[in-house]
């Protein structure tokens, strides 16, 4: 293996098993540590991978050509889904206001449901999860896929009867869930769509 003195740039021919130990330069004489050339650090956990790698293998990262540029995320990013919670969700307080449409008070409870499925909004695009919620105060939060680390899927038994669940999403930069996608039909799909374009990413196939 060929290391290079960072003193006097020369350069060496040693055996691999030098590399992270301290050596003398026999020709300035000055200690430096030998490293593996063809090793880069993950630029996310700064573990030692190969120049070769497309992603890291210990956090999943993608490193070197296959880390998108913002502005190009942004400039060639495409809408794929668009969810909201399932109906059924809200089936008790459905099933309530039916009852009560003549007190006026079941058209308020409807009225009311109606609006927080259709403000309640998460959208999957090429590059981003984003969540909006809200239809008078406003909150949006959102995660690129480049940094996902973890989705989750969490049903309760009475979600599993009614066909739906929660998909939760972690990044590496926090040990905590930054995403929930709450109440959504067929959440195994969503899970491998989201998986799907990760995937997508560590190989650099993303457009």
């Amino acid at each position: 293996m060929n290391t290079v003195c960072p003193s006097c740039g020369k350069s060496y021919d040693i055996d691999h098993k030098y590399i992270g130990r301290q050596i003398k330069c026999p020709g300035c004489e000055s200690s430096f540590e030998v490293v593996n050339r063809n090793l880069i650090p993950c630029p996310d956990c700064f573990a030692p991978i190969s120049k070769r790698a497309s992603m890291c293998p210990k956090c999943g990262a993608p490193v070197g050509k296959n880390i998108p540029n913002a502005s190009e995320d942004i400039t060639s990013e495409r809408k794929l889904a668009v969810y909201h919670p399932a109906a059924i969700n809200y089936l008790w307080g459905i099933i309530f206001g039916i009852i009560t449409i003549p007190l006026l008070l079941g058209l308020l409870i409807l009225a009311y449901i109606i609006i927080e499925i259709y403000c309640t909004r998460y959208e999957l695009t090429t590059h981003r999860v984003i969540v909006q919620r809200g239809w008078i105060a406003k909150y949006q939060n959102e995660i690129w896929i480049k940094d996902m680390r973890g989705v989750n899927l969490v049903q309760s038994i009475w979600q599993r009867i009614i066909g739906t669940g929660n998909v939760s999403i972690g990044t590496a930069a926090s040990c905590d869930t930054e995403i929930n996608i709450s109440g959504v039909a067929d959440p195994a799909e969503v899970v491998k769509r989201i998986n799907s374009l990760r995937g997508n990413y560590s190989l650099g196939t993303v457009k």
